[in-house]
């Protein structure tokens, strides 16, 4: 009895109508079957059907930002895209909780009429789901002045490995004593539970949202000047560095928010302290940076301490060439695109990053393990931290068992 058929008989058939087309077709590659459930009942039914027969669960939103599941044994695609809906949303308390599939979208829409947003702007942030910006927990540069995700999920509900559903924070900031689930679960990436619901804090409009812009023919022509606005007596809502591949130049991008007075005078402070004047951008540019090169082949990530970005940016050029780079010069984070790469250029990169104390990551869908592999590895402590978590979200380890 096939997967599907097996499947029928606790799910729906609307539940079974598979991937159609696009990126959750692609993340399916191999997979025995396609489950897009209407209702947290049918997540349940799915997972505990799957711990009991041995077979794999892959949690995704729209798939957009996953890669294509690889492995020898039987898995499936758990797609939220279905469920999808704003529960409850009180403007007053600023907050609100949404079923895990709603579009971001959806909700930047809802909470504009109020003059209320997340202040989130990973990399194709407006195309993704609520439940798979929590499964990332990416928070993306304006977490410099706003703070990360995981501080602003108050709630979630999550369904475990073994069909168990768990409840977890609540409503209100202040909502745990002890150890709080809730920060392991963001960016968890579906390895503990299926979330099919998110309480999260929301936030006023600012008054003024300025984007200011420095440009330079090389990115080290703009390290002075991004050393002197991280060490200003002032706090941008994010300070983001974008090099163009070959000759295009670089930029940095220094986005104030508050009162127009505020911001006038967060402005004049940072020109003086960086001794340039700054141009103004349109606010299209943050959004055209944050989604620059998002699809390429490879992307490289690295991380290390914002005093040694540059010095760490300089290396990646002289082993990987002249590419697209976004970086948060706040976090010291800098994404990196290439259309191809090798495994060896990779280890060598990893090695001089690891040397500065910092971390390095690769997404390479269409290429080999070797090279997904040649990232940097967590420490043992690490492991077991995420190990012994697992053990107790996923007894049955039927989360990502599909993962190369």
């Amino acid at each position: 009895m096939s997967v599907v058929t097996s499947l029928g008989d606790v799910l729906p058939a609307e539940a079974l109508s598979g991937a159609e087309g696009g990126a959750l077709a692609r993340v399916a590659r191999g997979a025995e079957a396609v489950v897009r459930p209407r209702s947290p009942e049918e997540v349940v039914d799915a997972v505990r059907w799957a711990s009991a027969n041995g077979v794999g669960v892959l949690p995704v939103g729209t798939g957009g930002r996953t890669t294509p599941a690889r492995g020898d044994g039987p898995f499936m695609v758990l797609a939220m895209d279905r469920l999808s809906g704003l529960e409850i949303y009180e403007p007053a308390d600023v907050t609100l909780t949404a079923k895990a599939g709603t579009p971001l979208a959806d909700i930047e829409a809802t909470l504009a009429e109020h003059r209320q947003w997340l202040p989130f702007d990973p990399p194709q942030v407006s195309s993704r789901t609520l439940g798979g910006l929590v499964a990332t927990g990416e928070s993306g540069p304006v977490a410099t002045a706003y703070g990360e995700l995981r501080n602003h999920v108050l709630g979630a509900t999550v369904v475990c490995g073994d069909g168990r559903v768990l409840r977890l924070g609540g409503r209100v900031v202040k909502n745990v004593a002890g150890f709080d689930l809730l920060r392991p679960l963001v960016g968890s990436r579906g390895r503990l539970g299926v979330v099919t619901s998110v309480c999260l804090r929301a936030f006023p409009v600012p008054a003024k949202d300025r984007v200011l812009l420095l440009r330079s023919d090389d990115f080290a022509g703009l390290e002075a000047a991004a050393r002197a606005v991280r060490t200003a007596p002032t706090l941008p809502a994010s300070v983001v560095l974008w090099v163009r591949p070959t000759s295009q130049g670089a930029a940095l991008l220094v986005r104030l928010h508050g009162a127009e007075l505020t911001v006038d005078a967060d402005q004049a402070t940072l020109e003086r302290r960086a001794g340039v004047s700054f141009a103004r951008a349109d606010s299209e540019l943050v959004a055209e940076v944050r989604d620059d090169a998002t699809d390429a082949p490879v992307v490289v990530t690295l991380s290390v301490l914002p005093s040694r970005l540059f010095e760490a940016l300089g290396a990646a050029r002289d082993l990987l060439g002249h590419s697209s780079v976004v970086a948060d010069a706040y976090s010291g984070t800098a994404r990196i695109a290439l259309a191809e790469v090798d495994t060896d250029t990779v280890r060598a990169l990893r090695d001089t990053i690891e040397e500065m104390g910092g971390a390095l990551a690769v997404e390479a869908p269409d290429e080999g393990p070797e090279v997904r592999a040649a990232g940097s590895r967590p420490s043992d402590a690490e492991t077991g931290v995420s190990t012994r978590l697992q053990e107790v979200f996923d007894p049955s380890g039927v989360f990502w068992p599909c993962r190369a």
